[in-house]
């Protein structure tokens, strides 16, 4: 694994210009640059966010590796105003509705990029997918153990061990607890690993107007996925990670964190962006690693950190895993409320687009402007209503009209009219 890296690194480090390295702080983007640094030898300049808000911020771990590594840092500072401030932009870019406001700091780190005359970075992404990161699959594989036993009051408790920061886990009605055992034996189900993930969303259907609800009548994209799944030829005869993999890779990975999150926000400001993680011999390998050495227990990752020992400091791989977030309904209520989105949300802006039903848009706004408890759920309705109705007014009622932001590389080609 460690020599296949190196190699990936290496070839992806050939260009005719400087070339940097995103350093968020955790286990995979410090394995590709700790990579670079010792067995190049290349002076790097690394990036990375910082947030204002400590919930999601990871400067201290950036810190430590930068000063561990001996790289020559950026790093851009990242607060809600600003978040809230690019989102048209983001959203001109992702051309594609979005269920968060990740995509935001993404593509304030690419101009920060831009501003110190670096246009290639190497950056971790895929190292989640393949080798067994993320807490979806250390979730599914939790419910299989937990499936064999239902009743067992004993087996539930290991939620702690992914979510030690949720209250009340094992007291008793627990809401993860109760999450999580929903449908808990139906383990031959293809989508098994994100049925219920999927299930928690799909109430933000009814913030469909009664067009948009008419015209889906009859259609379940989540009985959809599963036929599909069902008539992949060797979907069956994979081992259930590799059955999660391939879906979180072909939908997920895929569809949003190589172009929204990735690429897109990256191409806005013509930097480019190269994953030796994703290098196909890299891939060819991952996928003959077997389970155990990806997730050994509930240790996520395991066989990269075993090839990465010795070279990073202990503390990358002895802390829990922090998923990537940003804020978003605070990015856009408040004192630093952007005046566009007032008038995005608007009634009468909501019932002329025609996708939302204005009054249970109303009803979200009135919640977040209450401060009231947000959810992940809300946040998401929140995001994904926004940037719809921000895609409606640049590309449907605006488009080609509106005015080309200073970032973009090129100007359109309209054509004659």
């Amino acid at each position: 694994m460690r020599d296949l890296l190196i190699d990936a690194v290496k070839i992806r480090l050939r260009a005719d210009v400087p070339v940097g390295a995103y350093l968020s702080g955790g286990l995979d983007s410090s394995t590709i640059t700790a990579l670079i640094r010792n067995y190049t030898g290349n002076y790097l300049k690394t990036f990375s966010i910082a947030f204002a808000d400590p919930a999601f911020d990871e400067r201290t771990h950036q810190e430590r590796m930068v000063e561990f590594l001996g790289t020559d840092h950026r790093r851009v500072e990242c607060a809600e105003a600003d978040v809230g401030r690019v989102f048209p932009n983001v959203v001109w870019h992702t051309e594609w509705p979005i269920l968060r406001t990740s995509p935001a700091p993404m593509f304030l780190l690419s101009g920060l990029v831009r501003e110190n005359n670096i246009k290639v970075v190497l950056t971790g992404e895929g190292a989640d997918e393949f080798l067994g990161g993320y807490n979806i699959f250390r979730e599914a594989k939790l419910r299989r153990f937990w499936a064999q036993d239902p009743d067992s009051a004993m087996r539930p408790l290991l939620l702690k061990r992914l979510y030690p920061y949720v209250q009340g886990l094992g007291e008793g009605g627990s809401f993860l607890e109760a999450f999580f055992r929903r449908n808990l034996t139906e383990t031959e189900q293809p989508d098994y690993s994100h049925a219920i993930r999927w299930a928690n969303t799909a109430p933000l259907r009814r913030f469909f107007s009664p067009e948009v609800r008419t015209a889906l009548k009859g259609y379940d994209p989540l009985i959809e996925v599963a036929n599909n799944l069902r008539g992949h030829p060797a979907f069956e005869r994979w081992t259930p990670l590799a059955q999660a993999q391939y879906i979180e890779i072909s939908i997920f990975m895929s569809e949003y964190l190589l172009s929204s999150q990735g690429d897109r926000m990256l191409a806005a400001h013509s930097v480019e962006g190269r994953f030796p993680f994703l290098d196909h011999r890299v891939i060819e390998f991952a996928g003959r690693i077997p389970p155990r050495l990806k997730i050994r227990g509930l240790n996520e990752k395991y066989v990269l950190k075993r090839a990465m020992r010795g070279m990073l400091p202990r503390s990358v791989y002895a802390r829990s895993k922090r998923p990537y977030r940003a804020p978003i309904h605070r990015s856009f209520f408040g004192d630093s409320a952007p005046a566009y989105v007032s008038e995005m949300l608007s009634a009468e802006t909501v019932r002329a687009a025609g996708y939302f039903h204005p009054n249970s848009v109303s009803r979200l706004i009135k919640k977040a402007e209450a401060a009231r408890a947000f959810s992940e759920r809300d946040d998401m309705a929140l995001a994904g209503v926004l940037s719809t109705q921000l895609l409606h007014h640049q590309f449907v009622e605006n488009f080609p009209g509106r005015t080309i932001p200073a970032i973009a590389p090129l100007k359109l080609c309209v054509g004659p009219s």
